[in-house]
């Protein structure tokens, strides 16, 4: 079923503007000066090194290393941002004569940081005197301590959250790290560095390494490494991040760098009229990101550091290699995966799913798939058999804070971390079994939610018209660039558009292509990966798009790609996918249904509250198992109504607590109320609550007990109140207190003033579940 998007028009600015006026004011650039920065990024003033109050003692520590031919070990992390770190500074390095390696660590048995079991090797083959680190360490209190336990410096440099205890290190080069940077700096100029990717903090040692050497020059050899890392780490592309990536697409596309032109050249991105963002996010950024997933990253850092060409076409072949294999990982154990949760009838907030064989390395990209097909977190487990842990990748929607949930039951984990939308945890079962954890995260999700629903929604900056779409719209468009986190390539809206012709392309039919009718003639559009929906020639439609320059037999036009639609002939296809079982002329079933919940896959939820009616299902074991009443239903496949609610209140309630894929409706044989029958019942309940539970009376309790509403045993209480049996002594809203006064004769109920509006009330109770014998399901 298509996942229905609420459109959000970011501002209703007024259309007498510029469209690049309009456009920045979304973002909330409206001074001039911000407006021409913004605009004109190569042109940005960056911030010197020694912003960064340990920039000075790093550089002084380093410089003796290299002038000493000390032993300098960078130690990175294997994802992109990670691995142009640790190329940036291994180049940098090589360049000024010093002596260093570099270690990654593995991503199946070390994770993310510094790993003592490592730096225990390190120190024995390497020999380092230096150790500095790239895009991690500032949360490695204790392994910092053990560094320094062998009378090694380390150096950190990162751009992570940093705690409250910063490490013990030599100089800590991190924007986020209390009293990292000068005190003098503006609000602005402290937003832009805390806004670097690992790269980037890198890439300001490194120049400050550099200025003291005077070679300042070759900050434009390794702007391509901070360039393709800010734009992998998906950090937000402002301030000095806009001129790295700008500045930096102009050097790879220039063949500055030869291995990562080669990539491109491999990947079919042809930078002739320029290179993009978006190009290095879909091309190179997958490509290093696969090698960590899948293997080592030896491969990743010989195509960024390489002299050797020949070196570098191999890494480039293992690099595509890795890259296949990724995306058939992903594919495979995406299909595995979602049949998984398909059969658990895919009812829970969460997604939490669990096998042993899945790679470690693509957990997290599945789980990315399933926020975009469904909108619910995703928790995607697999194990380690070495160290016997449940591992888990983590991926979150915007309305829940991932990092919060892990938070509330992180008392079943060895570890975790992350922040709002991604994160991941391990655990063993000696703490925990699977199942608990998924108990524990739904339960979680679900208090947090607390009824609301989760709807993905999509941010449209500008409504436009259909006059307004020509080439010139995509050149305005492109002086907003580069596009990245904060500042998105725009979505724009166009409404009450008319389809000339539909269809499907790919050799697998996956891709969807929309012919519309405008005054100027027809445009194109293209919904990549949707498939088809159910759109006929002449349908009316508003699409949500952003538009593309496509050249075809040496002919340039504009065609729209779409990122989702809105339209009445869609109604159908956005309908509940619960489907309807009409049983309700049907008699003398029972048995065949006891067979059918006896031998289902499939949990049934039987809702009966009618004492008469459960009497009545006692010979048949299966069904009367599986009876609920309004309290102790819960989430399940099936839900079926032997009886029926007393209202609607109930009724729409009982649906959503169960959230069943399927509805039976069966027949019904209503039991008129007998009165006086109720009121000896209502006695007894009465007699318990004052005598066991200290006067506490529970009104949900009784009304489900009793299948009626809570108005009825409010009335009732009142009833016995006039007849002198009772005292309340307080009313709530959901609880009543009571005091036992006296034993009363139940003809004196017949008399309250009351007993009438009791009776009125049964009877519209009697109306309304007869009235489920002939409505319309």
């Amino acid at each position: 079923m298509r996942c229905t998007k609420e459109w959000v028009l970011k501002s209703d600015i007024n259309n007498q503007k510029s469209l690049v006026d309009r456009l920045l004011e979304v973002r909330g650039i409206v001074s001039e000066d911000a407006k021409r920065e913004f605009l004109h990024p190569l042109e940005i003033t960056l911030t010197h090194p020694n912003a960064f109050c340990d920039m000075h003692k790093a550089v002084e520590r380093i410089v003796r290393a290299i002038d000493e031919k000390e032993n300098i070990l960078i130690y990175g992390d294997f994802d992109a941002d990670g691995v142009t770190s640790t190329s940036l500074l291994l180049k940098t390095f090589r360049f000024l004569g010093a002596q260093v390696d570099f270690y990654i660590p593995n991503r199946e048995t070390e994770g993310h940081g510094l790993n003592t079991k490592a730096l225990i090797k390190l120190m024995s083959q390497k020999q380092p005197k230096l150790i500095i680190t790239v895009d991690n360490g500032i949360s490695n209190n204790e392994e910092v301590r053990f560094i320094k336990s062998f009378g090694r410096d380390i150096i950190i440099t990162d751009h992570h959250e940093a705690p409250e205890e910063l490490p013990e290190a030599y100089a800590i080069i991190n924007p986020k790290a209390m009293n990292a940077l000068d005190e003098k700096l503006t609000a602005m100029q402290i937003e832009y560095l805390t806004s670097l990717a690992g790269v980037g903090v890198a890439f300001k040692l490194a120049q400050g390494v550099l200025e003291k050497y005077d070679k300042l020059d070759f900050s434009y050899e390794i702007l391509p490494y901070v360039t393709v890392g800010t734009i992998a780490d998906i950090v937000p592309l402002i301030g000095e991040n806009r001129y790295f990536v700008t500045k930096g697409l102009e050097l790879i596309a220039s063949g500055k760098h030869y291995g990562l032109k080669r990539m491109l050249d491999v990947a079919g991105v042809n930078v002739e009229n320029g290179l993009t963002s978006e190009q290095v996010a879909f091309s190179i950024a997958p490509r290093v990101n696969a090698s960590g997933r899948i293997d080592t990253v030896d491969a990743a850092i010989k195509l960024m550091t390489s002299d050797n060409k020949q070196e570098i076409e191999m890494a480039i072949i293992t690099l595509e290699n890795f890259n296949k294999i990724r995306q058939e990982l992903c594919a495979t154990t995406f299909e595995e995966a979602d049949a998984m949760w398909k059969s658990t009838g895919m009812r829970d907030n969460a997604i939490v799913l669990f096998n042993k064989d899945w790679h470690i390395g693509i957990v997290g990209i599945v789980a990315s798939k399933f926020v975009e097909k469904y909108y619910k977190p995703a928790f995607i487990m697999t194990y380690h058999e070495e160290t016997k842990q449940y591992r888990c990748s983590a991926r979150g929607v915007k309305e829940l804070n991932l990092y919060d949930i892990m938070s509330v039951v992180s008392e079943l984990f060895d570890g975790y971390g992350g922040h709002q939308l991604a994160g991941g945890f391990s655990f063993s079962e000696e703490k925990a079994t699977f199942e608990v954890v998924k108990k524990a995260l739904n339960q979680t999700i679900d208090e947090m939610l607390n009824g609301q629903k989760l709807n993905p929604s999509l941010d449209i900056d500008l409504e436009l018209d259909i006059k307004d779409i020509d080439i010139s719209l995509v050149e305005e468009i492109n002086k907003l660039e580069p596009f990245g986190a904060s500042n998105p390539s725009p979505t724009f809206a166009i409404k009450n558009l008319t389809l000339k012709q539909k269809k499907l392309m790919g050799s697998t039919k996956d891709h969807l292509k929309l012919i519309i009718d405008t005054p100027n003639g027809s445009k194109d559009c293209v919904w990549w990966s949707r498939g088809d929906i159910p759109l006929i020639a002449g349908d009316k439609l508003d699409i949500a798009f952003a538009p593309q320059l496509n050249t075809f037999n040496g002919t340039t036009d504009i065609q729209l790609i779409i990122k989702d639609i809105h339209s009445d002939a869609l109604v159908e296809e956005e309908k509940s996918e619960i489907k309807i079982y009409d049983h309700r002329k049907k008699t003398n079933i029972f048995a065949q249904v006891d067979d059918y919940i006896k031998n289902s896959k499939l949990g049934i939820s039987v809702f009966v509250e009618d004492l008469k009616i459960k009497e009545a299902l006692k010979p048949y074991r299966n069904i009367s198992e599986s009876i609920v009443n309004r309290q102790t239903a819960c989430k399940n496949d099936v839900l079926m109504f032997f009886d029926y609610p007393c209202d609607d209140d109930v009724c729409t309630n009982l649906k959503q607590t169960v959230c069943a894929s399927a509805l039976h409706y069966m027949n019904y044989q209503n039991y008129k109320a007998d009165e006086e029958a109720l009121l000896k019942s209502f006695a007894s309940m009465i007699k318990y609550c004052c005598n066991n539970l200290e006067g506490n009376f529970v009104l949900l309790r009784g009304a489900s007990a009793l299948g009626v509403s809570e108005e009825v045993i409010e009335t009732l209480l009142e009833v016995f109140q006039d007849c002198g049996m009772i005292k309340i002594e307080l009313r709530g809203d959901e609880a009543y207190k009571i005091e036992f006064s006296a034993g009363v004769e139940l003809s004196k109920a017949l008399h309250s003033i009351k007993y009438a509006e009791f009776v009125e009330l049964m009877n519209t109770i009697n109306d309304y579940k007869n009235n489920f014998m002939v409505i319309d399901l």
